[in-house]
């Protein structure tokens, strides 16, 4: 993807740095909630320009684990450094279709480029529908 055409979107989010991981996997929660697929870039800042990262294989380890010791149910997203724009960045493409998907405890759902917790009528109505598809 070209640097001049990224944007933030219901399924697309940007982290400029990794201070912002927790912030990330609730974005990773809400977009599975609404989307059941997405993209979240760290290294990017909101307006899609890249700024890029230091990054190493601790780095996208810890990212890693971040992602699985904090999201339910479990989602296995590819993980990758990508360079943009001559700086480096971490990619991070999920999906999933086991929903709701819980950050941190809390659930939440995706709206245009924001991450609201679900409200508990959301919620029900979100699991009763699950529920009536399954059978």
């Amino acid at each position: 993807m070209a640097p001049d055409i990224m944007a933030e979107s219901e399924t697309c989010e940007f982290k400029k740095t990794l201070a912002e991981l927790k912030e990330g996997v609730v974005s990773i929660a809400a977009i599975l909630n609404k989307h059941g697929a997405g993209d979240l870039w760290f290294g990017i800042r909101n307006d899609g320009q890249p700024v890029g990262l230091e990054i190493n294989e601790k780095t996208l380890r810890d990212v890693s684990q971040a992602v699985a010791a904090h999201i339910e149910p479990k989602i296995y997203p590819q993980i990758d450094a990508e360079t943009i724009g001559g700086v480096t960045c971490i990619h991070i493409v999920f999906s999933g279709r086991e929903v709701p998907y819980f950050a941190y405890g809390r659930a939440y759902m995706r709206v245009a480029d924001e991450d609201r917790q679900m409200s508990a009528k959301t919620l029900e109505k979100l699991i009763l529908s699950k529920n009536r598809d399954a059978l």
